[in-house]
């Protein structure tokens, strides 16, 4: 499901667009959610979303405002600003914007900019995990991920210069992840792409961290990563 927010302070507008969105993602059977804000403050107290279409022009915070705090809380939505003003649409690029709309909003012009954001955000979906951080949602392509650990109830992914902690099991991050990914403990998933090599009870990666590997699992370990580095073209 594709999650979009309109902020509007024009009541008649922010109406009127949330519709011409909706209209639009009908047509294409699209699933999605959409929420409808009149301010930069309560957007700000919700889960991050996918889309965001952004009055430039708003009060008491301005659609940029917004934006700057958003990416500054590590926010990753795609930003699209509404303004009847071109000349702010420079400074929206500041922010990331993906792209601006002039008011009045020219229906096709919308209907191109969803769809090419739709079709964006579902290759990211195929190639990226998503996890939750309070109100801040993340998509972590699956190529960073070195491997996931489970600590007092909390799964730790791990990149190679940051740890990010998540409530999740891994019984249910298990099937969302492509077969490069191994359970080699019970509170362990390893990525193949970041194995160096292993041995016994233990597994190296290519940045010299050790994950271990439980005896019950070594055997499968071993099947599994000689197929994947056939599969890979490594082993002949």
């Amino acid at each position: 499901m594709i999650r979009i927010a309109v902020c509007e302070d024009e009541q008649i507008l922010l109406e009127q667009l949330t519709d011409d969105i909706k209209n639009i993602l009908n047509k294409h059977s699209v699933i999605y959610s959409v929420k409808a804000y009149a301010n930069g403050n309560a957007l700000l107290a919700h889960k991050e979303f996918d889309i965001l279409f952004l009055d430039i022009a708003m009060q008491p915070i301005t659609g940029l405002e917004l934006a700057k705090r958003l990416r500054a809380r590590g926010d990753e939505s795609k930003m699209v600003f509404i303004t009847a003003h071109r000349q702010y649409a420079i400074d929206a690029y500041d922010v990331q914007a993906f792209h601006y709309l002039i008011k009045p909003v020219d229906l096709n012009k919308l209907e191109a900019i969803l769809l090419k954001l739709c079709s964006l955000l579902k290759g990211e979906y195929d190639q990226a995990l998503s996890v939750c951080q309070g109100t801040m949602r993340r998509r972590i392509p699956f190529e960073q991920i070195l491997y996931l650990e489970v600590i007092n109830r909390k799964i730790y992914l791990h990149k190679n210069n940051e740890s990010v902690p998540f409530y999740g099991k891994l019984n249910e991050i298990e099937p969302m992840l492509p077969d490069s990914f191994f359970r080699c403990h019970r509170s362990y998933i390893v990525n193949f792409d970041h194995v160096k090599y292993y041995k016994k009870e233990t597994i190296w990666l290519d940045n010299e961290y050790t994950v271990p590997l439980s005896r019950r699992r070594h055997q499968a370990f071993g099947l599994a990563f000689m197929y994947y580095l056939k599969k890979r073209g490594d082993v002949f």
